[in-house]
């Protein structure tokens, strides 16, 4: 049986299978998934749990021996088998096929199988096939950036959060599309425990201080053209050792809108950007050309290559250009 994500919850409160198989490359999803069935298992009584990474050239006797031995203090056990390269070869393919057929005919023991994502020849092997048969088969996809902000709203929700639409765009945004951080923010907000909506201004002022957020002011001061506030943001963040590589993401992801925007005014209103601060893009991008946006754009190229150690020069002695370069307005005609 084939159960979504967001189903598994509703469906472990309804009975507990004997197997899971989880699949998917999204650790964040998967692993959360293995608390719940661990948490289910725990509420029917089923206290042991043995964990087995199947590595490359994985010993499958050692296996066999686990699934036909008994715990002495113990009648039931969840067997957490992982299989982190999604190929068991054929010895172990046979294992998991012999399980499966053990599953469907009655299994003391519940087993909770992980495997990356598959490709389609691995997921019409017979092991793959019988296994999805025998029990519950959870896919887990990536979340990209245009559901991210849902993802942020629903588990809001879960939190007691009640996060509008633009503030969940703009938790998306500087995440840079990371669950994890995603969830470490709304972790953060759920123990401020806030009243009333969740919106961009309130965000900003909770977390003007954290350095992550503090690298997507200097966004906001290039935007304005505020070459002072730009200079000393960028010196805090260098200060408090933030990564180059995340001011570099920033600027560069500024300077793409920009591009949009000073080729096509009308584009500002199609900026996947909360509404409020859309006219700072459109302010920003009439200062100069595109062309003028695009050779600051190749400059971060530079950039990236310097901090990768493949290019000469100073990471944050170009990034400081850069930021001073953009913050100029266009000469006088």
């Amino acid at each position: 049986m084939n159960v979504r994500p967001e189903q598994l919850e509703s469906a472990l409160n309804k009975r507990l299978d004997a197997l899971y198989v989880l699949v998917g490359d999204d650790w964040l999803q998967v692993d959360e998934a293995r608390d719940a069935i661990r948490a289910a298992t725990r509420r029917a009584g089923v206290d042991e749990r043995i964990r087995v990474e199947a590595e490359a050239r994985y010993d499958w006797n050692a296996l066999q021996h686990l699934g036909a031995s008994r715990s002495l203090f113990a009648e039931r056990r969840l067997i957490d088998l992982r299989l982190p390269t999604g190929k068991p070869g054929k010895e172990g393919g046979e294992f998991l096929r012999k399980l499966a057929d053990q599953v469907a005919e009655g299994s003391d023991d519940i087993w909770m199988i992980s495997l990356p994502k598959l490709d389609l020849a691995t997921q019409k092997t017979a092991w793959f096939s019988r296994l999805s048969a025998a029990g519950t088969t959870i896919t887990f996809w990536p979340i990209g950036l245009r559901d991210l902000p849902g993802w942020i709203a629903q588990r809001g929700r879960k939190l007691g959060l009640q996060v509008d639409a633009d503030a969940a765009q703009l938790i998306a945004e500087r995440v840079e599309g990371n669950l994890l951080a995603a969830r470490q923010e709304l972790d953060k907000l759920a123990l401020l425990k806030p009243e009333g909506v969740i919106t961009p201004d309130y965000l900003m002022e909770t977390v003007a201080d954290q350095s992550r957020f503090n690298t997507f002011d200097l966004g906001d001061a290039l935007l304005a053209g505020d070459r002072g506030r730009a200079v000393h943001l960028l010196q805090r963040l260098r200060a408090e050792g933030v990564d180059a590589i995340l001011v570099l993401w920033v600027l560069t992801r500024e300077l793409r809108l920009l591009i949009s925007c000073s080729e096509d005014p009308a584009a500002v209103e199609r900026l996947r950007v909360p509404r409020n601060r859309q006219p700072a893009y459109a302010r920003a991008a009439r200062r100069r050309g595109p062309d003028f946006w695009m050779r600051l754009l190749g400059r971060c190229a530079e950039i990236d290559r310097s901090i990768k150690g493949v290019g000469p020069g100073d990471p944050w002695q170009m990034l400081d250009r850069v930021v001073l370069a953009g913050c100029v307005a266009s000469p006088a005609r």
